[in-house]
């Protein structure tokens, strides 16, 4: 029995002291413990891409809400908030979030051009609709799914210094040579090269 108490004995020594603040042996002042809590880690670079698409999303009215958005997305409301604030709006706190008609961020973007596959530099939210609408319509086309037509739209359309790609005869011989498969996503990291 008196082993026992004992060692409830050291226990509770040892959360006192735990407790109290520890004195630098040196100076003999007394410093704070630091704290053990874990820092929040940096968004990914990832991040970026799901907060623009996210955005892009509602601005195209597939999501009902900016929330619905980032769901949809794989992101959250907190990290749209934290890396694009000025493209939201709220009249009040507690108040509806609005996406505003345009922003002014810059994002890494893959386009198709005349010279082939291009990472450039979508500054504001309508070149990287843009890109979006050009990319869109090329997948489109190459699947079939609408005429070749499609594609005059862009014709003249530079982006970056590059002139996005409007003629089919083209895009087939890209298509075949492979270079189309490697446009994996809209959206780029920003440490990929041009």
């Amino acid at each position: 029995m008196s082993r026992r108490n004992s060692n409830s004995g050291k226990g509770q020594a040892a959360r006192r002291k735990a407790k109290r603040p520890s004195r630098n042996s040196s100076t003999g002042t007394i410093t704070k413990q630091r704290s053990q809590r874990k820092r929040p880690r940096p968004l990914a670079r990832q991040q970026d891409d799901k907060v623009f698409a996210a955005i892009n999303r509602y601005r195209r009215g597939r999501a009902k809400s900016i929330s619905a958005a980032a769901r949809a997305e794989g992101t959250t409301l907190r990290a749209i908030r934290t890396q694009v604030p000025k493209a939201l709006s709220q009249d009040r706190p507690g108040g509806r979030i609005r996406v505003k008609a345009s922003d002014r961020y810059s994002a890494k973007v893959q386009v198709l051009t005349t010279d082939g596959q291009r990472v450039v530099t979508a500054r504001g939210s309508r070149q990287r609709a843009l890109a979006g609408r050009h990319r869109a319509s090329v997948m489109r086309v190459l699947q079939g799914q609408e005429s070749p037509m499609v594609l005059e739209q862009y014709r003249g359309k530079k982006f970056g210094g590059h002139e996005l790609i409007s003629d089919f005869a083209l895009l087939s011989s890209f298509a075949q040579a492979g270079i189309v498969g490697q446009l994996d996503s809209l959206y780029v990291s920003p440490d990929a090269s041009a």
